[in-house]
């Protein structure tokens, strides 16, 4: 990894609960509100906040996709280091 990409990485906005919302519920203005409460279970309308299984699966490939850009990111190990 190189300079370059490290600070790519550490710009990436999925890094914080704010970019993972955005990412989960683009089309929600208010989708850091919306995860923060879902992750705290708070009171909304006549219930509790949840994630859902749809949160949960959207919420998996943000963090999937930030996962496989930092692997492909990774420095080559040289043979002697396997």
């Amino acid at each position: 990894m190189n300079e370059q990409d490290f600070k790519d990485l550490l710009g990436r906005e999925e890094i914080n609960n704010s970019g993972i919302a955005d990412k989960m519920f683009p089309d929600n203005k208010y989708a850091r509100t919306t995860l923060s409460a879902k992750l705290a279970g708070r009171k909304s309308g006549n219930g509790l906040a949840r994630l859902t299984e749809d949160d949960l699966k959207k919420g998996w490939k943000v963090l999937k996709d930030l996962a496989d850009d930092i692997y492909s990111r990774a420095p080559e190990k040289k043979k002697s280091e396997e």
